[in-house]
Order: C-alpha cells, then sequence, then structure tokens
C-alpha cells in the first residue's frame, strides 16, 4: 500500500505541474490588442486645438511654424490609433509623445508677458530712460582711462533703425544710479546683444562685477553669468558658442536653486547647484555695457575697499537693445514670448 501511495502522489504532482505550465503565458505569446479610448480622446483635443490656433508676431498668435510641428505629431499618433491590433505600450507611447508635443506647443503661444516685477525697461530709442516709469534712467558715462575711456553711441538697432540701439567699447557705460531695487534676491535680465568681436570678458551688464553679479560673453563667446550669493560665487555658462555681428536676444534667470539661460527664446541650459539669494551691494551703480561701475587703478587697496582694479576688469565692445530687467524669475513661456514680440 505505501509504494501504491507513493506511485499516485508523483502522478498528482506531475498533473498539477503540467496543468501550471500549460496555463502559463511564454515570451512567444503575443500581447493582446490594447485600448485606444484615452490616445482618440488626446487625438481629438489636440485637432481642435492645432486648427483653433493661427500663427503670428504678436499677442494671442502662436510661433510661426509650430503648427506644422505639431500636426506632425497629430499625424504620428493617428497612425497607432488607425493600426488594427496595436498593443496597449505601444498606444501607451503614442499618447506620451502626443501629451509632450502638446506641452510643446501651447508653449509656443506669445502672450502678454506681465509687468510685475518688471524693474526697469531699456529701450534705447535714443537715450538710455527707463520705459517702465520706476525712474531706472541711465547716463552714457566713459569708460575707466584703462580700458580707452570709450563712450556710449547710439547706433542701428536688429531693425535697420538709425539711433535706436548703442554700442559700446573701450569700457564705455551707461550708468544707472544704485537702488535697492536694482539689486534684488532674485533676477531676470533679458536683452538683445551683437557682439563685434569675441574676447575675454566681454561683459555688458554688472552690479560690482563678480561681488555682484555680472552677465556676459566669455572667451568661446557663450553667454555667461556670475551670481554672487550668501552661499558663494556661481559661474555658469551655456551652448551654443554665437557668431560675431549677430543680433542675439539672451535672457537669464537665476533664484536660489537655479540658474537658467536662454537664447533666441529657447532654453538652453539649466543649473540647480546653484544657492543662495543674491548679496547686497553697497555704494557701486548698476553698469550696461561694462562690469562695474567703478575700477581701482591696481589691486593695493582691494583686500580693503574691495574695488575691483581695472586690470581684472571687462567691457563689451558691440551692439545692446531693449534690455528688460525683473526682481522675479520669468518662465520659459514669457522668454519666448518676449522674443517673438521683439524679433526682428
Amino acid at each position: 500500500m505505501k509504494k501504491s501511495f507513493n506511485f499516485f502522489m508523483l502522478f498528482a504532482v506531475i498533473a498539477t505541474l503540467s496543468i501550471y505550465v500549460s496555463g502559463c503565458k511564454t515570451d512567444d505569446d503575443p500581447e493582446p490588442a490594447g485600448d485606444k479610448t484615452a490616445l482618440n480622446a488626446l487625438i481629438t483635443e489636440c485637432e481642435t486645438l492645432h486648427d483653433d490656433a493661427v500663427e503670428g508676431t504678436s499677442v494671442g498668435f502662436y510661433e510661426v511654424g509650430s503648427k506644422a510641428t505639431f500636426q506632425t505629431a497629430i499625424e504620428a499618433a493617428k497612425t497607432v490609433s488607425n493600426t488594427e491590433g496595436a498593443t496597449q505600450s505601444v498606444i501607451d507611447a503614442a499618447k506620451a509623445n502626443l501629451d509632450a508635443s502638446k506641452t510643446t506647443f501651447e508653449g509656443k503661444y506669445i502672450q502678454n508677458v506681465s509687468t510685475d516685477g518688471l524693474v526697469a525697461q531699456w529701450l534705447f530709442e535714443g537715450d538710455a530712460t527707463d520705459f517702465t516709469g520706476n525712474g531706472n534712467d541711465g547716463t552714457p558715462t566713459a569708460g575707466d582711462s584703462y580700458f580707452g575711456g570709450g563712450t556710449p553711441s547710439l547706433t542701428t538697432d536688429r531693425f535697420g533703425n538709425a539711433d535706436n540701439a548703442y554700442f559700446f567699447n573701450e569700457g564705455a557705460f551707461i550708468k544707472v544710479p544704485y537702488t535697492l531695487a536694482l539689486n534684488p534676491a532674485n533676477i531676470s535680465i533679458s536683452m538683445w546683444v551683437n557682439a563685434t568681436e569675441i574676447r575675454e570678458n566681454n561683459r555688458f551688464m554688472g552690479l560690482h562685477s563678480w561681488l555682484g553679479f555680472k552677465y556676459q560673453l566669455q572667451s568661446a563667446n557663450k553667454s555667461f553669468f556670475t551670481a554672487s550669493t550668501d552661499d558663494g560665487i556661481s559661474d555658469k555658462d551655456t551652448d551654443p558658442p554665437l557668431d560675431i555681428e549677430t543680433w542675439y536676444h539672451l535672457t537669464v534667470t537665476y533664484e536660489s536653486g537655479s540658474m537658467t539661460f536662454y537664447v533666441d527664446g529657447v532654453e538652453t541650459q539649466k543649473y540647480t547647484d546653484v544657492t543662495g539669494n543674491l548679496v547686497k551691494v553697497e555704494d557701486h551703480d548698476l553698469a550696461i555695457g561694462c562690469g562695474s561701475s567703478k575700477y581701482a587703478p591696481d589691486d593695493s587697496q582691494y583686500d580693503i575697499d574691495h574695488i575691483i582694479p581695472a586690470p581684472w576688469g571687462g567691457y563689451f565692445h558691440g551692439k545692446l537693445d531693449d534690455i528688460r530687467f525683473y526682481n522675479r524669475v520669468l518662465t520659459g513661456q514669457e522668454v519666448s514670448s518676449i522674443y517673438n514680440l521683439e524679433k526682428p
């Protein structure tokens, strides 16, 4: 009886295993067709958004060329929708791609950028008046003799209009008297830049240079920003290298935990390894066209007064125009809107 019992037990185990294995799905089994309901709903939503959108260069329009790119993404999703037997993983991937394209397209909408936090706006339409009415008017000022003592001069802007931009060289700068409003904890600077040459320390704005903040092009002609904060000094730059004698719209934003660069309305780099609020500067004016509003002849007193020696300084050689200065961080869509509103 014991032997018969063992035989039947073994037979039962083998039979159970056979049933289990035969019921398991193998790698060769095809994945069943998926549910396209969510994908089709998104396609309909995107087609409506696309068809209602109008391209242009003014507020309320979408950036020229953005509809064609969006339509390509819609057609790719429709191809999956029309594929008989498309699996759920393929359908989900198509929906994710179309969702991303929708977000990108919505970012191409040209909105009216809020003036909230707009401390100053220099249009350079014949002078350096602050267009906001906040009183941060600038005065064209001769540069330090070490640089050549140049003076800013009115020149043609990116549209070809005479006397609607400023040309800087040999230390020439526009002095804007210091106020706390020009020394915020967070900052966004937007401007049009046209460099005449590639050079080290091609600085187009500074408040006591690296002891406050400075915005410039570095030796490879890349956009570069220095922020002195209560946690230390951060120097960052971004690709791409820029061509000379070409107008670019450059924007940088800074807040503790984030420094972001934009070129022609497109985000090119975001750093998160930066912390601290911008430090408060004393007894220095904002300089446009130069890294600092004052320089010392040498470094003999630097450890005492912290006035940067001219040999350590820098100035811009080229044209600047349409500068916006905010005490808050602009969003990517706001930067894109400014570019589309101001581009030639």
